[in-house]
């Protein structure tokens, strides 16, 4: 999923001379990304990329076996002062060193370079950048397989969203009701039908239960689901395969002929949260600018906060997503409230857009999923919600 061309094209027009990936114990999780594996190394390991030529690994001879199979040259330490001198021979003439570091920690899924070791680097005359944008264009950007499995994803994931809420609607027209655990455990056995993976449980919330962004249904206690009642679901699922990537879906139901005007009223303020902040970047990719992450959660927060709700919309707007193991991966997120993501939104990476309204009644949220195409731009790949599912 590495791309060393698209790497160093990106160090040359931004000024880096190299690119230093430094790891210990498995800390760095930019750095198994880029080398394509997880290991459990016990001592300091680094990856050297410069502006032209081959990447360096840098390993300790304690820890050659777990990096044997890895088609790169080697250098190895058995000391820490040797590792220091062969460090200051690879990086012999570069000045402007990127690495996993963030200004006064602002953006944590970037941030695992140990203080010390800037320190360290600095203190040899290196001025020290984020490596964030860099690791976005060479490791997190998505290639043709991983936006086609992604579309595969998204087309399988809509139709066990359809089926879910056939299954709440059939109860209710027959006076029975369906519980949010029953539901929640339909969605997982659809995965396993179709052969699809997953990160954790789906996420069903009827009535006051969706207020609660972290609730989660259990076999005990789960709500029933019947007439005249709000339902949340949020999941995601992907085909196995690490350069595969999710779809990660929230949609809202309504058990109901006419629904409340509250419900309504913050169903239509959420929604529009969305679409503004999808325009945003819509109009942005036109006019030819690139967005950062946290700009893009200011204006679909901003839309929330202009409406009354700013208080009750806990989280950011999107995450990242793309290949790899995890449904939120290390791309650009769009956030400025858990963080200040000064990442830009770049050409071939994708997130979610996910706003949300949480009060004690009920939760709403809505989730899409954003590709930006190089040629095309922004680009939705899953439905989008427009009007509250009828369940009647």
């Amino acid at each position: 999923m590495f791309s060393l061309p698209d790497a160093q094209a990106f160090m040359a027009v931004d000024g880096i001379d190299a690119w230093l990936l430094h790891d210990y114990r498995g800390s760095n999780l930019l750095f198994w990304q880029v080398l394509g594996v997880q290991r459990a190394p016990t001592r300091r390991a680094m990856l050297i990329v410069p502006r032209e030529g081959p990447p360096t690994l840098l390993i300790h001879t304690v820890d050659q076996f777990f990096f044997h199979d890895i088609d790169l040259p080697k250098r190895i330490y058995r000391g820490w002062e040797e590792m220091h001198i062969i460090l200051r021979e690879r990086l012999s003439g570069a000045r402007r060193l990127a690495i996993e570091y963030s200004h006064e920690g602002g953006v944590p899924t970037v941030s695992f370079v140990d203080a010390g070791t800037v320190e360290l680097l600095r203190s040899w005359g290196f001025e020290i950048v984020s490596s964030a944008d860099l690791f976005q264009v060479s490791a997190a950007a998505w290639d043709d397989f991983a936006i086609e499995s992604h579309k595969r994803a998204c087309v399988v994931v809509a139709d066990i969203k359809d089926a879910a809420f056939d299954r709440v609607r059939t109860a209710v027209r027959a006076g029975r009701s369906v519980t949010e655990y029953e539901l929640q455990q339909f969605i997982v056995s659809e995965f396993g039908r179709l052969g699809l993976e997953t990160e954790g449980q789906p996420v069903v919330q009827a009535n006051s239960h969706s207020g609660i962004v972290s609730y989660e249904p259990k076999p005990e206690g789960s709500a029933p689901i019947g007439a005249g009642d709000w339902l949340l679901i949020d999941f995601w699922a992907r085909t196995p395969g690490e350069r595969n990537v999710y779809s990660d879906i929230a949609w809202g139901a309504f058990a109901g002929t006419v629904v409340p005007p509250k419900l309504q009223h913050v169903f239509d303020i959420v929604r529009r949260a969305r679409d503004g902040a999808l325009a945003a970047i819509e109009t942005a990719w036109r006019e030819g600018r690139t967005l950062k992450g946290f700009e893009v959660d200011d204006i679909a927060r901003g839309i929330i906060a202009a409406a009354g709700f700013g208080d009750n919309f806990h989280h950011r707007t999107g995450h990242s997503m793309g290949p790899g193991k995890r449904l939120h991966a290390l791309g650009v997120n769009l956030d400025n409230l858990e963080t200040h993501d000064t990442r830009a939104i770049l050409p071939r990476t994708g997130f979610s857009i996910e706003p949300a309204i949480y009060l004690p009644e009920f939760g709403v949220r809505l989730e899409i999923n954003v590709f930006l195409d190089p040629k095309a731009g922004p680009t939705v790949t899953t439905p989008i919600q427009d009007a509250i599912v009828s369940l009647v």
